[in-house]
Order: C-alpha cells, then sequence, then structure tokens
C-alpha cells in the first residue's frame, strides 16, 4: 500500500513531467535499469525490437507466446532476490501473466503501449502510459523502424516512469476480428518510478 509521502513524491514528480519534456524528466529523476527485455519471437517486430535492445546492452530474453519457463527458470528467482524492471514486446497474454506476477513483488506496469500491424512494418500505436508525451510521435516518424525507435527509447530509460499504477486491461478478452496486436511494456519496482 503506498503511504502519503511516497503518494506525494510520486504526484509531484510526475505532474511535472509532461511539462518537462523527456531530456529534462530523466535529468530530473533517474529512471529504472533495466534487468532484461522480453521479446516475442514469432513477430519480425519483436525479433528487430529485442536486436536493437541487445546492441543497447539489454539481456535479452526470448519466448514463444509462453512465458512459463521464463518465469519459472529465471525471473522467479531475479525477483524473489532482488526484483528488478524488465521490458518486452510481446502479445496481451505475457504482458497480463508477468503484471500479475510482478505485483507480490512489489512490481507494477509502469509504461504501456498497444501496436497494432499495418503493411510494409508500419503500425498504428496507442500510448496508453507513460511520461514521455513525445514518444506517440517519435514511433509514428520511425515508419517500420518503429520497434528500433521503440527499444532505443526504453532501454535507454528515458521513457520508464508511468503517470499512475492502475492494473491493464490486458487480462480484457480480444475481439477475433482484431489482428494480432503487440504491447510494449516495462514493469518496475514502485520503489523506481
Amino acid at each position: 500500500m503506498t503511504n502519503r509521502r511516497e503518494f506525494l513524491q510520486s504526484a509531484a514528480v510526475l505532474s511535472a513531467a509532461p511539462l518537462a519534456g523527456r531530456a529534462a524528466f530523466a535529468k530530473g529523476h533517474p529512471s529504472a535499469t533495466l534487468d532484461g527485455v522480453i521479446l516475442d519471437e514469432r513477430h519480425a517486430a519483436a525479433r528487430e525490437f529485442g536486436a536493437h535492445a541487445a546492441l543497447l546492452g539489454a539481456r535479452t530474453f526470448s519466448i514463444e507466446g509462453d512465458i512459463t519457463d521464463l518465469w519459472q527458470n529465471e525471473l522467479l528467482k531475479r525477483w524473489r532476490s532482488a526484483p528488478g524492471a524488465i521490458a518486452g514486446l510481446t502479445e496481451r497474454p505475457a504482458l497480463f501473466l508477468l503484471e500479475r506476477l510482478g505485483w507480490e513483488h512489489g512490481l507494477r506496469v509502469v509504461f504501456e503501449a498497444e501496436h497494432e500491424p499495418l503493411k510494409r512494418g508500419a503500425a498504428i500505436h496507442r500510448i496508453v502510459r507513460t511520461a514521455d508525451p513525445h514518444l506517440h510521435d517519435e514511433l509514428y516518424a520511425a515508419g517500420s523502424s518503429w520497434p528500433r525507435a521503440l527499444a532505443d527509447a526504453l532501454v535507454t530509460g528515458t521513457s520508464v516512469p508511468a503517470r499512475d499504477f492502475r492494473p491493464t486491461d490486458s487480462g480484457m478478452a480480444t475481439r477475433l476480428d482484431e489482428p494480432t496486436k503487440l504491447y510494449s511494456w516495462i514493469i518496475a519496482p514502485r520503489s523506481a518510478v
């Protein structure tokens, strides 16, 4: 449960974030360091995201939709000893499960965006939560290179802080006629924001 002091500190920092912009926010409040980046190998955009994140120095973990092995063999041990921030580009179920598993270790979703694929590698982006008001425009401007732009934003840590700790809506069933959407996210300790 958040105490009054944590609430006031977060509110003060987060209320200034949209006005300050990315660089000023990064200088004023350091972001959480990522312990790793998770990508869903079944999607070209996620593979590109992961490859660029690795070039930026992030440790990457691959899944093929199912997070069970990663959770049991890697994340559970890490989160029991020292919960750390992770980022990813996956489908909705992976985000939903990791969010729920992270709760008992003091972790929350602090960044979330939805990416609906279009032709030629482009996508429609819907930023759900972030302190960076320019990320949406950067992803659109990147066109089919949006996975690299996303990796730059998430791995360099300048877009990590969130506006809130609401649970994601990723537990809701998708309509059958929707194209496969990807979700980018960061799950971090509450104390990191």
